[in-house]
């Protein structure tokens, strides 16, 4: 007799038509760590009297689905619980883009390799693939910039440069939007160039809170051993939430409610389609205020609800009429160790502040912009002769500026038409 082992279970993902409507067709197979979505029945006590002292038999309740589907924060497959907690995104394609930093003004002969083609500074009269020596940095980077940018070699014009105020950088730009810029390669005898090529192309994906209706899916189960597959239909996302530390695997918390399950003896997903998976670590993410990084920061939080109210209508098979967002809560926490009092000072005066949660994985990455965050005063509490520690447990509300609470941005490299 086979035994379902967790090792071998199957999670299949697809949006809904129109909730509780089964999908068809072929799902998405999903990673995923953990999976307590279920349903459960419920007994009730028969009140009935005048037989016997022994109970009767018990009455079924009514039916609740729902649980928590833990799963690796991956920049392709974390779009779909984005599009279920959130709504449809808004997509674009994003273009690479990379630097080269001068330190000090090149001298004759560096160089510098932009898209596989060699260019070289003199500091006689310029031919060719070259850009003269200027008397400042600033300066020879203004002449590079012009040089390029008039360059009609097939690998150079793929690009267009330009040079970021007060800095000595040369900063790149694809021409082309899309994955294909990340392939421009770049390179400097003796300067510091941000990476072996440009980043971060591909498309941007946008999702923001508060949207009004939000769409459901069918999800599989399946233990093939026994075999069992558990498919709830009008699945309805609640609540994510991401813990940041310092070291571990980053993973994501999914809270569900489903209308109802039903177990078939084979899939129902058809022949389930599957994406290139991208592991994050927890090194890989980053929480900032106002642009830069919170300053000591030991580990954070941060939980968005859409706080659905399940419609519980009488009904003859137990199940929920569905499940509707109301108003939608951010929350979570920072740690920090306590070095200066700028946080505090902000919780004091009530003074609202922006936070961005993020993970970068070479050019995707997804970022969670809180646009307006309120810290409470923490009680800072000495408890031996290591050292103090903060605690801030915010609360997010919406931005008069932004328009809304919370800015969703996932880069990828997919259009978008996937999680539609």
């Amino acid at each position: 007799m086979a035994r379902a082992y967790g090792s071998s279970a199957t999670l299949l993902m697809k949006r809904e038509s129109a909730y509780g409507g089964q999908a068809s067709g072929d799902y998405v197979r999903i990673p995923f760590n953990s999976c307590s979505l279920g349903s459960e029945q419920g007994l009730i006590d028969d009140p009935v009297l005048g037989q016997g002292r022994d109970p009767l038999a018990p009455l079924q309740d009514v039916i609740n689905d729902e649980g928590d589907i833990v799963v690796p924060v991956d920049p392709r497959y974390l779009g779909f619980w984005l599009t279920g907690l959130l709504g449809d995104p808004t997509s674009n394609a994003v273009a690479a883009s990379g630097y080269i930093d001068f330190a000090t003004n090149p001298s004759d002969g560096d160089t510098i390799t932009v898209g596989g083609t060699t260019w070289t500074f003199v500091s006689g009269v310029p031919s060719g693939n070259e850009t003269q020596i200027q008397t400042t940095a600033t300066q020879t980077i203004d002449q590079l910039i012009t040089d390029l940018n008039g360059s009609v070699d097939v690998n150079i014009d793929d690009a267009t440069y330009s040079r970021p105020a007060s800095t000595q950088r040369l900063l790149l730009t694809h021409d082309t939007a899309g994955v294909s810029g990340n392939a421009f390669t770049l390179a400097a005898s003796a300067a510091m160039a941000g990476g072996p090529a440009l980043t971060g192309g591909g498309s941007s994906h946008v999702f923001v809170s508060g949207i009004d209706v939000l769409p459901s899916y069918s999800i599989e189960v399946g233990m093939a051993q026994v075999p069992a597959f558990f498919m709830h239909a009008g699945v309805v996302l609640n609540s994510i939430t991401l813990e940041f530390q310092r070291s571990g695997a980053a993973a994501a918390t999914i809270n569900a409610i489903a209308q109802g399950e039903t177990r078939n003896a084979t899939t129902q997903g058809g022949t389930p389609t599957t994406l290139a998976f991208s592991r994050i670590s927890q090194f890989q993410g980053s929480i900032t205020k106002a642009g830069q990084p919170v300053g000591n920061l030991t580990s954070g939080s941060l939980t968005y609800s859409n706080n659905l109210e399940k419609i519980e209508t009488i009904r003859s098979d137990g199940l929920i009429e569905g499940a509707d967002p109301t108003v939608a809560a951010l929350t979570g926490r920072i740690d920090v160790r306590f070095a200066d009092t700028s946080l505090i000072d902000a919780a004091a005066g009530g003074t609202p502040v922006d936070l961005e949660f993020g993970y970068t994985i070479g050019s995707s990455k997804v970022l969670f912009t809180a646009h307006e965050v309120y810290l409470p005063k923490p009680k800072l509490a000495v408890d031996g002769p290591g050292g103090i520690q903060a605690s801030f447990d915010f609360q997010g509300a919406k931005n008069d500026a932004a328009g809304r609470m919370l800015t969703v941005t996932l880069t990828n490299d997919l259009d978008g038409t996937v999680y539609l």
